[in-house]
């Protein structure tokens, strides 16, 4: 992870996001994202912001758990990219019925303004055993 002053609070956010995300917090992930926000979900679905915030409302009550591993944050400035891996597991991760655990490698774009870290782009592809030749 970067080692910069501003990293802290982004990381914060990060954890934040992702913790609302797994309850359903609406409230939260509004405050977190940016007006312009996109999301590439690990389905291949191509979200607006008022699109993803419609599908995480339907998380709400979910006892989905998410980590996060191997995290670099690259800082630039007032912007910052930051790529690792979640594992989320507990159930609900697709929909309400889906109780299979998902591993996914990501990448978000987070921008600081007024003093805050907001969401500006997700990514996600899903991680499965696979072997290249």
């Amino acid at each position: 992870m970067a080692n910069d002053a501003h990293a802290d609070p982004l990381h914060a956010a990060l954890q934040r996001f992702a913790e609302a995300w797994a309850r359903g917090d609406i409230e939260v992930l509004t405050e977190l994202l940016s007006s312009t926000y996109t999301h590439n979900d690990a389905t291949g679905a191509h979200l607006s912001r008022d699109g993803w915030l419609s599908y995480a409302a339907k998380r709400t009550g979910r006892r989905t758990q998410i980590t996060f591993c191997d995290v670099e944050i690259r800082l630039f400035d007032d912007m910052a990219v930051v790529t690792g891996f979640n594992d989320i597991s507990g159930g609900g991760i697709l929909n309400a019925e889906d109780s299979r655990d998902l591993s996914i490698a990501f990448t978000q774009v987070w921008r600081r303004g007024n003093g805050r870290w907001l969401r500006e782009a997700f990514q996600a592809t899903p991680v499965q055993d696979l072997t290249y030749a």
